[in-house]
């Protein structure tokens, strides 16, 4: 019995970094592995992901998920087999403080044995884009992968 049934990325509004770690997630994740989502944290309106990262994930041939628009993370969609990852440790802080601390929360960073968080390209040039999606990448293969070890010592014990 695996630990986690469904992943949500955090971001503050969910239209940059979380659509990402989610499109990649879904590129890269075997189709057993925990279903994933993304979900802002303070998402006063539903707004589009942003141009720049659906184009980002065109050109790596991936999609930003089941949704087009920013959605706000609800305390419904938790249970205690949902592993939470933010994208830098001020997101952990502010989900802690509205949701509580009886759920799976780590920073993407923190999940996948990196010490840094994400960096935030929000104006910036493409390049710096590029750069953030290199980033997300590798923390997603070392989650993958030590999602895949969990279920093993799971599978094993």
């Amino acid at each position: 019995m695996r630990p986690y049934d469904k992943i949500f990325f955090v971001c503050t509004s969910n239209t940059l970094l979380s659509p990402i770690a989610e499109g990649i997630y879904r590129s890269e994740a075997a189709v057993y592995m925990p279903e994933p989502y993304s979900r802002g944290l303070v998402v006063l309106f539903e707004e589009p992901i942003s141009p720049k990262v659906n184009l980002l994930l065109s050109k790596h041939e991936m999609t930003p998920g089941n949704h087009s628009q920013s959605m706000q993370l609800q305390k419904e969609e938790l249970t205690d087999k949902t592993l939470i990852l933010t994208m830098t440790f001020p997101e952990k802080v502010q989900f802690l403080e509205t949701y509580g601390d009886g759920y799976a929360v780590y920073t993407l960073g923190e999940f996948a044995g990196v010490e840094t968080d994400v960096s935030d390209p929000y104006g910036a040039e493409e390049e710096a884009y590029e750069k953030c999606f290199e980033e997300i990448a590798e923390r997603i293969r070392l989650t993958i992968h030590r999602l895949e070890e969990e279920e093993k010592d799971d599978s094993i014990g």
